[in-house]
């Protein structure tokens, strides 16, 4: 997706990590209709062990309100990972995980922060995808699309082929924007620029997940080095939640497509139990060092006991995030080694679902690591980093098994 306005060069980094302890291959492709010098630093081959750093020309960027031929397909010989880092500037960064194919649907909402310059693109895995896009815009103010005028409630139709983009992009917020098609699309979402009391704007970017995969129960831990986070709530059908954070509990009632923003300070940590499925994004609200940045939060029931993950580059400060069953602490390996080998930067428990959750945050350098419980019991994991003026996170897992 497009970039903060003065991003004029730079790319885009996929990390592909694969389970398979020897040689693996990936095939990357795209549109036969990519324009061509694009297209040629887009499709490749490559063979790799472990995991590759493949790199994407800053071309590739989406256009606000465009159908371009801008989505990529990856294709690996064996189970992987793919992890995107936007780095088409320096200072404004952000990464995601990307969902696996078999995974995406055809019913999606949006979220953003809200605070300006909300944005969201959709790639399609098919021809003749028929595209509708019901609009939530805050303050009802107007959107303009191939010179129509739509407010909320309004719905825009575009039928899509195999590889075709469109990014739509507001600077009034878009969350609860209904996103629907008739074959499998994926969604991306965030914000071109956010300002969430960090003294500047940065770029914020997450896949979101198809609303059949939402889950009723998330823990929330606040950003390490952060000033807290922006948590938003979205209900795709009429509903209740109860947010809690200490000894407190507030009730949250949802419309259909009706989404709510809340809040946590430094340090804290907060619950969202609904009584059907929601989808929670969180965004780091920054410090005076480093900006926000936007996280798919994982449920409860998205907890895996296996994960592995990228740790970027030139980053000073990077953090695992672990939401783990208290009594599986001593069973969590990284890299084969217990936690007690890493320092531990800020440790917390929480009560949900019945269960003692530990959250430990460990500090940890670039590179690759496998986390993985020796009991077989799920856990949550968010990864997140800093440096001067800048920020990236995303979550280990956002999907149901």
């Amino acid at each position: 997706m497009e970039n903060y306005y003065a991003s004029e060069h730079g790319y885009e980094n996929a990390y592909i990590l694969s389970d398979l302890e020897g040689w693996s291959s990936v095939n990357i492709t795209s549109s036969p209709h990519l324009e061509r010098s694009i297209k040629s630093n887009v499709d490749r081959i490559f063979d790799f062990t472990s995991y590759v750093n493949i790199s994407f020309p800053y071309d590739l960027t989406c256009q606000n309100f465009l159908k371009e031929t801008k989505a990529v397909l990856f294709k690996t010989s064996e189970l992987s990972t793919v992890t995107i880092f936007d780095t088409y500037i320096e200072v404004s960064n952000d990464a995601t995980l990307i969902i696996p194919t078999r995974k995406l649907s055809t019913g999606y909402l949006i979220s953003s922060s809200s605070s300006s310059s909300s944005q969201f693109a959709v790639g399609s895995l098919n021809s003749e995808t028929d595209l509708r896009i019901k609009f939530n815009i805050s303050n009802n103010v107007t959107l303009t699309l191939n010179g129509t005028s739509f407010f909320t409630g309004d719905t825009f139709s575009i039928s899509l082929e195999k590889f075709e983009t469109i990014q739509i992009y507001h600077d009034a917020g878009l969350s609860g924007t209904f996103v629907t098609a008739n074959k499998p699309i994926a969604v991306f979402s965030g914000d071109r620029c956010a300002y969430l009391g960090y003294p500047g704007c940065s770029h914020a970017i997450s896949q979101l997940p198809p609303i059949q995969e939402y889950d009723n129960e998330y823990i929330i831990p606040s950003f390490f080095q952060n000033m807290g986070a922006f948590i938003q709530v979205v209900s795709p059908v009429e509903n209740r939640a109860n947010f809690t954070i200490g000894t407190s509990t507030s009730t949250l009632r949802f419309q259909a497509y009706e989404f709510h923003n809340l809040e946590i300070g430094q340090n804290q940590i907060a619950i969202v139990k609904s009584e059907h499925p929601v989808q929670v994004t969180a965004y780091a609200k920054g410090s005076n060092s480093n900006s926000p940045y936007m996280t798919v939060m994982p449920g409860i029931n998205h907890y895996l006991d296996y994960y592995k993950i990228i740790v970027p580059e030139n980053y000073t400060n990077n953090y695992l995030c672990v939401i783990i069953p208290r009594q599986s602490v001593d069973n969590l390996r990284i890299n084969n080694l217990s936690v007690n080998k890493f320092t531990t930067s800020f440790q917390s428990v929480q009560r949900s679902i019945g269960k003692m959750y530990s959250i430990p945050i460990l500090s940890v350098s670039q590179g690759v690591y496998v986390l993985k419980t020796t009991d077989k019991v799920g856990f949550g994991l968010l990864v997140y980093g800093h440096r001067p003026y800048d920020g990236y996170g995303y979550a280990g897992n956002f999907v149901l098994p």
